[in-house]
């Protein structure tokens, strides 16, 4: 049997293209991106779902021989994978923001720890918020959507997206920064009320010490409210989740 250099390269597409792509799902999605992972794991994993993709889905194009157009291949679907990851990276990325915004209202911004995986301090309240929002992400089944996501991106086989649909992910950004807000308003309203209480009780009782009663009862109440609202993240979670796959969805071209 004689095998011509178009039949290897076309073998070797079928396992190279899923596993570029996986391979930039892995540096930005949420949950498969995670320092916590080992990177021999996610190595590993890349290849075994790689091979899986590579019996289940139809016949790719051959990869590219020369190469630079290899390279430049390569470095596109890398990217594509990871266009895909930073869109469903949009949920914990509210749900940390949403943190540090509750942070700075009641008086927390100072609480901050230094974790081994991390470059420099980060916020108590913010990381607290990041691992809700990874759980809520994970609950509502964002893993699994994104790796179907990404499966369904072979549609028309190897070829990326056009120029015009990535103003979808672009207008994510605005809905990043609207659930954050909105996830932070509850406690932002009770820290209000608690500032404007405070300040006016300091102007009938001039001798109270606004540092001694107003910082604790703000920290307080502004906790009380944030356990108070505990049960509506997961809500919260699922609906960001349902809003980055429909997005995605636009963007894959459907078969």
């Amino acid at each position: 049997m004689v095998l011509d250099e178009h039949t290897v390269m076309l073998w070797f597409g079928r396992f190279l293209w899923p596993f570029l792509r996986i391979t930039g799902l892995f540096l930005t999605a949420p949950f498969y991106g995670s320092p916590l992972i080992p990177n021999m794991v996610r190595a590993m994993l890349a290849a075994a779902l790689a091979l899986c993709l590579a019996m289940w889905l139809p016949a790719l194009p051959a990869y590219p021989a020369d190469p630079l157009s290899a390279i430049f291949t390569g470095f596109a679907q890398i990217a594509y994978g990871a266009m895909l990851g930073m869109a469903l990276q949009i949920v914990v990325a509210a749900f940390s923001s949403a943190g540090e915004i509750m942070a700075q209202a009641m008086g927390l911004s100072f609480a901050e720890l230094q974790f081994r995986q991390s470059t420099g301090a980060s916020n108590i309240l913010s990381d607290i918020m990041l691992w809700v929002g990874l759980l809520g992400y994970m609950a509502a089944g964002g893993p699994v959507w994104l790796f179907a996501a990404l499966a369904r991106s072979f549609a028309h086989g190897a070829s990326l997206m056009p120029i015009s649909s990535w103003a979808g992910l672009a207008g994510l950004g605005g809905t990043l920064f609207a659930a954050a807000l909105g996830l932070a308003l509850p406690v932002l309203a009770a820290t209000l009320c608690v500032n404007l209480t405070v300040g006016l009780t300091t102007v009938f009782a001039p001798s109270m010490n606004l540092l001694s009663v107003g910082f604790p009862l703000l920290i307080l109440v502004g906790l009380w409210v944030l356990v108070a609202s505990v049960p509506g993240f997961g809500i919260a979670a699922q609906h960001l989740t349902g809003q980055c796959m429909e997005v995605l969805g636009r963007m894959i071209p459907y078969g």
